[in-house]
């Protein structure tokens, strides 16, 4: 009778464990390093050549022009800018945009406060396995965040926010924007 008594005990905490498990975490279960319950985030994969990163829904990508190349209409793999509610590459003066940089083995110069406004540290931020430092500022009156880490391969990553503009606000705390950075993998 105690072992009955007992077995039932363990299958009501098993059963309890399991309904307490599921309850913060939003549809398909996933969360950031530091255990914090993350939303699905939509969208398509964009591949430049030489990195793939998530475009959220609502978002469009621009691929960089290579100033530097002789093909006319060249784009730079190294490069995408990526626009909230984007619908041409001017809009990267009047809404929020994230723009990549990759920079193979390790070519980055690290950003410069100095260019800036209004410049502040920020905490190095967990995301995508990656740690990130960075700061935040304002470029010509626009508030911005500026990030950079090394990838596994040996590359650099920069990434940069513009956060407040005349047709929009994000933050880095935003899904979209953190599904973005996350999603950053050289190919």
């Amino acid at each position: 009778m105690k072992k009955l008594i007992a077995l039932l005990l363990v299958v009501l905490m098993v059963l309890s464990l399991v309904a307490c498990g599921g309850e913060d975490k939003p549809e398909g279960g996933k969360t950031d390093e530091g255990g914090n319950a993350v939303a699905e985030v939509k969208g398509e994969v964009y591949d430049t050549g030489i990195f793939k990163t998530l475009i959220p829904e609502g978002w469009k990508a621009f691929p960089v022009s290579d100033m530097f190349s002789e093909e006319e209409n060249a784009t730079d793999p190294e490069k995408l800018q990526i626009i909230k509610g984007g619908e041409t590459e001017w809009d990267l003066f009047s809404k929020p945009y994230v723009a990549i940089n990759i920079f193979p083995n390790n070519s980055l110069l690290t950003p410069s406060k100095d260019w800036y406004d209004n410049a502040a540290d920020l905490e190095p931020l967990a995301i995508g396995g990656y740690t990130w430092n960075g700061f935040t500022a304002e470029s010509a009156g626009v508030p911005m965040a500026m990030l950079w880490t090394e990838d596994a391969k040996g590359n650099d990553i920069q990434v940069t926010v513009m956060l407040k503009t005349t047709d929009g606000e994000v933050t880095l705390e935003d899904a979209d924007v953190r599904a973005i950075i996350e999603s950053i993998q050289a190919n």
